[in-house]
């Protein structure tokens, strides 16, 4: 019983990336046509890093409402990907609503309504998630030293 409980415990803990921040791929199709599906992107920002704000200021304020692009000091930052109907495909770090994650697509969707002939603000598709590069191809993030020390501490633990 005690073995089971330690490998258990070592395989939870691979999984976990321990003192890491929410990582979101960034990219817009309109100047990076990898960004689109099926999605063949590459760059990737950490949500709490300047360089995602000033990304979003710099190639995303004609497309986001303001409130998005301006975000709110302390909200925690989440992977979004957002498909417009004139093709173009957005993905970044935003603020959001930690207990409404679809409060961003509403915001975008009251937006649109504001601009009905304006086919860069209409949304075909919006989601938004909270695990490192959801916003991408799915992928699952594991931390190989953490996963290292779980599997020597349960070889050591199987050795008393």
């Amino acid at each position: 019983m005690g073995r089971c409980v330690v490998f258990t415990l070592a395989a939870l803990l691979a999984l976990v990336e321990i003192g890491s921040c929410m990582e979101c791929f960034q990219c817009n199709s309109q100047s990076d046509p990898t960004c689109q599906d099926p999605f063949g992107g590459r760059t990737i920002v950490e949500c709490r890093t300047q360089d995602s704000i000033n990304y979003n200021r710099a190639y995303l304020s004609s497309v986001l409402p303001r409130e998005l692009i301006e975000g709110v000091t302390g909200a925690p930052r989440y992977c979004h990907k957002f498909v417009f109907q004139n093709g173009a495909t957005v993905r970044t770090c935003l603020d959001a609503n930690p207990t409404d994650l679809d409060q961003t697509c509403r915001l975008l969707e009251n937006a649109a309504r504001l601009a009905p002939n304006d086919a860069t603000k209409q949304i075909k598709h919006c989601s938004v998630c909270d695990k490192d590069r959801c916003n991408g191809a799915g992928s699952i993030a594991a931390s190989a030293p953490l996963a290292i020390i779980a599997v020597i501490a349960a070889y050591l633990y199987t050795k008393q």
